[in-house]
C-alpha cells in the first residue's frame, strides 16, 4: 500500500464541533517550515500521496498551492510523483483559488467531512452555533458540478447518537450525487461501546445487502474495497516546540528521520484492537469471507 502523508497546514478552524479531538486551534505554519519537512520526505521516498489536514486547510489554499506546485515540479535526485493530493476539509470555506487549483491539477481530491442528515451531521455546527449541513451541501453540489464524483467524496464520521441512521445519511448524500465514501468513528472523546460496535457492523451489513442487490449502483464503500494493515502505525512529526507537521503510517521504512528541527513520536489509540476489529468484520462480510467480530 503506498505511503500517504499527512502534512498539517493550519489548525485554525471555522467551525466548534462538539466532538472535536483536536487540543491544538492556534497554530500557524509558514511554507519555510513546511518545505523542510517535504524536502525531507523526497530524500527518501519519491512516490507517495499527500493528504492536507487542519484545522481547516482550505482557509490556507496559498499553502496547498504551493506544495503542490513544489512536489509537481521536484527533478532531482528523481523525478517525485504524489499520486494524489487529498484536501481533507469541513467542507465549508470553498473559493475561487480552490477551483482554479482544483481545474490546474487533476490530481487533486475533495474529501468533505459531514455525518449525513440534519440530525445525523447536528454536533458539526459552526462557530455561529449553526448545523453546517446546509453550507456543506451547497458546497458538495457547487464542487460535483465542476468535477464530478470522481474528484468529490464524503467522509462520514460516525459515533453513537448517530450510527443507528448510517444509511440514510449514505442514501442522503448518494442523492446529491456522492458516490465515494469514507467511513471513521470518533474515538477519543465519545464512548465506544459494544451497541456502537453492533450497530456499526448490522449498518454495515445492510448497505452491503443492498449494494448486492443493485441499488446504489457506482457507489463505493472505502471500508469494503481495502482495509488498512494491521502493522499501520501512526507517527507525528512534531518541531521543537511540539507542533505537528506531519503524521505518517510506517509502510516505507525509513522515510522520515529525526533531525534538528524535528522528532519522529509514535501514537497508538488505546481503541486500536477494537476499531480494527470493528473493520475487519465490516470488510469480510461485504467480500464474502468470515463474518466475526
Amino acid at each position: 500500500m503506498l505511503e500517504t502523508y499527512v502534512l498539517h497546514i493550519t489548525k485554525e478552524c471555522n467551525m466548534n464541533c462538539k466532538y472535536c479531538y483536536e487540543t491544538d486551534k492556534t497554530s500557524t505554519y509558514s511554507w519555510e517550515e513546511l518545505k523542510i519537512i517535504l524536502d525531507n520526505i523526497i530524500k527518501h521516498n519519491n512516490h507517495f500521496n499527500l493528504e492536507f489536514l487542519g484545522g481547516e486547510p482550505c482557509l490556507r489554499i496559498d499553502l496547498i498551492r504551493k506544495t503542490v506546485e513544489y512536489l509537481s515540479s521536484v527533478k532531482s535526485p528523481k523525478n517525485v510523483i504524489v499520486e494524489r493530493f487529498y484536501i481533507t476539509t469541513n467542507g465549508t470555506y470553498i473559493n475561487d483559488d480552490l477551483i482554479k487549483l482544483m481545474q490546474e491539477y487533476q490530481n487533486i481530491t475533495y474529501a468533505f467531512s459531514m455525518d449525513g442528515t440534519p440530525i445525523m451531521n447536528s454536533m458539526r455546527i459552526m462557530k455561529t452555533g449553526y448545523n453546517s449541513h446546509d453550507i456543506v451541501i451547497e458546497n458538495a453540489k457547487k464542487l460535483l458540478d465542476i468535477f464530478g464524483p470522481e474528484r468529490i467524496s464524503n467522509h462520514m464520521v460516525t459515533h453513537p447518537f448517530n450510527i443507528g441512521y448510517f444509511n440514510d445519511g449514505i442514501d442522503h448524500f448518494y442523492n446529491v450525487g456522492i458516490r465515494h465514501f469514507g467511513i471513521g468513528t470518533v474515538e477519543s472523546t465519545m464512548t465506544i461501546d459494544d451497541d456502537y460496535c453492533n450497530t456499526f457492523i448490522e449498518q454495515h451489513r445492510i448497505l452491503s445487502d443492498r449494494i448486492k442487490n443493485g441499488e446504489l449502483k457506482g457507489i463505493h464503500i472505502g471500508l469494503f474495497e481495502s482495509i488498512k494493515p494491521k502493522t499501520d502505525s501512526r507517527h507525528y512529526i512534531k518541531d521543537k516546540d511540539g507542533k505537528t507537521l506531519l503524521e505518517t503510517y510506517g509502510r516505507k521504512e525509513d522515510d522520515i528521520k529525526d533531525s534538528a528541527e524535528y522528532k519522529t513520536s509514535a501514537s497508538g489509540s488505546p481503541l486500536g484492537d477494537k476499531i480494527y476489529k470493528l473493520r475487519e468484520a465490516v470488510y469480510n462480510y461485504h467480500n464474502g469471507t468470515v463474518y466475526d467480530y
